[in-house]
């Protein structure tokens, strides 16, 4: 098998393995049955990938593999703080959305299931992301200088991880860009931004460029 074919069927069959964890979660899912959507056999897998675990880990670190770059082409168009955390908030719904490994990706690190793969704890990066880019929106002034920062940081990534179940569990996603906008109108009174609905159209319209 030549590299360029190898490759190519290893991509295969992680989508696969990416729409089966999406439909069923980790625990249901079996390398028969990601198999049977490829109409191979699991054997045909072994060359690949040799469990169950190794697969959910590919498929997961996808998601972890890509927001350095998000954010930096964001940030490198002129963004600050919570601007940047507005239309990244908005690419991730966006590809939640539109994006089988980033939906199977996000539904594995949420799965109860999943205890035998070892993966980055889903919350830290992103609370941690999230603390720095309020504080980023402090100092510009765009968020009421009191804020409590670690409190705002948890909340503000708790609620999102709640948009996301609810909207893969009642519409497969297929709503979540709305759900963020709800989100966002709902949250941002409360660290001191007035004039929401107009930041969220805006950078809402402006996260489709990446």
């Amino acid at each position: 098998m030549t590299q360029q074919r190898a490759t190519a069927r290893r991509d295969e069959i992680i989508r696969a393995a990416a729409a089966e964890f999406d439909e069923v979660g980790y625990a249901a899912a079996s390398l028969s049955s990601i198999a049977a959507r490829l109409g191979r056999t699991k054997g045909a897998m072994s060359y690949h990938f040799s469990s169950k675990a190794s697969l959910a880990q590919e498929v997961a670190e996808y998601h972890f593999r890509q927001w350095d770059g998000v954010l930096a082409g964001i940030r490198a168009d002129g963004y600050v703080g919570l601007e940047t955390m507005i239309v990244v908030s908005f690419v991730v719904a966006i590809r939640y959305r539109d994006d089988l490994l980033v939906r199977a990706s996000i539904r594995l690190q949420h799965d109860a299931g999943l205890r035998e793969v070892k993966l980055p704890p889903p919350y830290v990066w992103w609370t941690a992301m999230t603390r720095s880019l309020l504080a980023e929106g402090q100092e510009a002034g765009q968020i009421d200088a009191d804020v409590d920062l670690d409190a705002a940081a948890e909340v503000l990534v708790e609620a999102f991880t709640g948009v996301q179940l609810v909207a893969h569990s009642m519409s497969h996603a297929q709503d979540i860009f709305e759900r963020v906008e709800r989100y966002w109108l709902l949250l941002l009174p409360g660290i001191g931004v007035a004039d929401g609905p107009a930041l969220v159209s805006r950078l809402g319209a402006a996260s489709a460029e990446y």
